[in-house]
């Protein structure tokens, strides 16, 4: 019983994780704003229009009219490039 315990608690604690990462760095970019909804920018190699910043996600539309969700723990710490 303490073995299976042990890997649940260890299994949400890790799932968990990418959750609080993901929401942490979103705050963090909803404060220090490195761009802003209609800018047009680079991140994580993907080019495109910001349509929407959430906590867990940037969303950009594509030249090919396709909209993507970026995590937004890819997104800070790396380079964005702001056109």
């Amino acid at each position: 019983v303490n073995g299976a315990l042990t890997s649940i608690t260890l299994s949400i604690g890790l799932a968990g994780q990418k959750v609080l990462g993901n929401l942490a760095a979103g705050i963090m970019l909803l404060v220090y704003r490195p761009y802003a909804i209609g800018d047009h920018v680079t991140v994580c190699g993907k080019f495109g229009i910001v349509h929407d910043i959430t906590l867990f996600d940037t969303r950009l539309d594509t030249t090919s009219n396709v909209r993507i969700r970026v995590p937004n723990s890819d997104i800070y710490g790396t380079t964005i490039e702001n056109w």
